[in-house]
């Protein structure tokens, strides 16, 4: 044996020596690894997005709930679209009654029109009532003054015939026009009437839908949007499943 592998092995043995003396012995300190913190699991998910309350869906609960919800969606989008259709009408009908204001005030302006020709009518009808009893009463005068009046008569109806021409260029002229504008404004009142009554129908109707869909979508609320549910069964559901 050589030196050199003489000197090697003491000192392994040596080494052996040193570590099995009571007392002596040294351990390395040991590394410890925190563990991960377990993964908290995700809350169930609702269909109304708020926190799950109640039992969890079935599978099927959740086919008819996700059903029900396209229904109200469908029946929402529907409702507001016909309502806002309505008001368009609505806004229509009140500008056509502004129009049918403006048409009666023309009316009126006609009809005071012929109010003041009837009144003169009636003015010159009554000089001819007066004439024709003064008339009346002249054929018991004196035969010496008969023909004295009959001059006054003669010149009295002259006139009187005189006056009734422009009443009857008047009436020829305003009674036609406020005849026309009568049924004119009569004509469109009518068929604005009908176009209200229609609307009012129909607006009635939309009504009564309204509620009965707030009634479904309440009735979705408290069946199945804040019911917890499994994703699994809402992605199968969606695959046909």
């Amino acid at each position: 044996m050589t030196l050199t592998r003489c000197f090697v092995t003491l000192a392994v043995a040596a080494a052996m020596a040193l570590a099995s003396w009571p007392g002596q012995a040294q351990t390395a300190p040991k590394i410890v690894v925190p563990a991960s913190p377990p993964t908290k699991a995700a809350p169930p998910k609702t269909l109304g997005g708020k926190a799950p309350v109640g039992k969890m869906l079935t599978r099927e609960e959740l086919r008819v709930c996700l059903k029900r919800l396209d229904g109200v969606n469908a029946s929402t989008k529907d409702l507001e679209q016909r309502r806002t259709a309505l008001d368009k009408e609505k806004e229509d009908l009140v500008k056509s009654g502004e129009a049918l204001k403006a048409d009666r005030a023309d009316v009126d302006t006609k009809l005071a029109a012929v109010r003041d020709w009837e009144g003169r009518m009636r003015a010159h009808g009554a000089e001819i009532e007066t004439f024709n009893q003064r008339l009346k009463a002249a054929d018991e005068a004196p035969k010496s003054k008969r023909e004295e009046m009959s001059k006054e008569f003669d010149a009295e109806r002259e006139r009187l015939a005189k006056a009734r021409v422009p009443l009857g260029e008047e009436e020829a002229r305003l009674v036609p026009v406020y005849q026309n504008a009568v049924k004119s404004y009569n004509d469109k009142a009518a068929a604005r009437d009908t176009v209200v009554a229609d609307w009012n129908g129909r607006n009635k109707a939309l009504n009564e839908q309204s509620a009965k869909q707030e009634d479904e979508r309440s009735a979705w609320l408290a069946e199945c949007a804040n019911r917890p549910y499994r994703e699994d069964d809402e992605i199968a559901i969606k695959q046909g499943k």
